[in-house]
């Protein structure tokens, strides 16, 4: 009975996770993402819901630098994190006042940049 409570509460906490790609808008963004060989994956991918933005990538991406700046350069968000691959990592942007926002990931000298308003 309690792995079925314990069970129930992570699919409860978890399902904003697993919307479908469909269900998010993709983040226009800028990128320079140094590709090692030909088997390497794209750059990361950035999208976005009412709720949250979203970093998703075909590879795990560790000591992954990720930022939420509005446009006069206030942080709004700021962690140093693994993606885990084939993962939508998601940022809540639900306390984030109206306004323009870059969405900034980093790993060493490879960055994307997205931009979104709300």
């Amino acid at each position: 009975m309690k792995a079925l409570k314990i069970t129930l509460f992570l699919l409860f906490f978890s399902m904003p996770l697993l919307i479908n790609a469909e269900e998010k808008e993709k983040i226009p963004k800028q990128d320079k993402w140094e590709q090692k060989n030909d088997r390497d994956f794209s750059s990361p991918q950035l999208y976005r819901d009412n709720s949250f933005v979203y970093v998703y990538s075909e590879k795990q991406l560790d000591n992954l630098t990720i930022g939420i700046t509005d446009i006069q350069g206030n942080t709004y968000h700021y962690e140093v994190t693994t993606v885990p691959a084939c993962t939508y990592y998601a940022i809540s942007i639900e306390q984030l006042p109206e306004g323009s926002y870059y969405f900034c990931i980093y790993q060493g000298s490879n960055y994307v940049i997205g931009h979104f308003s709300i």
